[in-house]
């Protein structure tokens, strides 16, 4: 099991490359996102969009929009969408480093991190996203991302980590 608190590219494709591997070699893998983890599977939108600033007033698996604050959606307008949106957690270069670092995994022929993403959901690698980040982040669950994902609190995160072989925290 893979826990990706991190929203920064380097941290997301290794978390997804860790998790198809396993999933490849026979193990059953479960990938938990929390805070800015789940700003892989967003969709991107520009930041002129209104869905990126206003879909998440619909509500969604694991909101409450009668308890959200504007605040929230300054931050959900701010923040990373998407895989190709991720910053690096260093070298970040004002959003250069990522663009190099694409670079260079296309000219080696190695998937992007959206690549990865949907080769995990092929593979059957689970996807949950915790309950408590996604009413906090405004997230609509089934609007605002690429693949399909469960929101859970966090007893069904123990219980995960109860039957897991192991435990990555990203």
């Amino acid at each position: 099991m893979i826990l990706l608190a991190s929203g920064e590219l380097d941290k997301a494709m290794l978390a997804f490359e860790v998790a198809t591997g396993f999933q490849a070699m026979g193990m059953q893998m479960s990938m938990w996102f929390v805070l800015y983890g789940a700003n892989c599977l967003r969709k991107p939108r520009s930041y002129l969009s209104p869905a990126k600033w206003f879909s998440g007033l619909r509500g969604g698996a694991g909101r409450v929009p009668e308890t959200d604050v504007a605040l929230q959606y300054v931050v959900r307008g701010l923040n990373h969408d998407g895989a190709n949106h991720l910053p690096l957690s260093q070298l970040n270069f004002g959003g250069l480093g990522p663009m190099i670092i694409r670079h260079i995994t296309r000219r080696k022929g190695m998937p992007q991190l959206e690549d990865l993403i949907f080769n995990a959901r092929d593979m059957g690698v689970r996807f949950t996203i915790c309950q408590i980040c996604v009413d906090a982040m405004a997230v609509s669950v089934p609007d605002d991302l690429i693949v399909a994902a469960d929101v859970k609190g966090v007893s069904a995160y123990y219980l995960d980590i109860v039957d897991a072989d192991y435990n990555v925290t990203l």
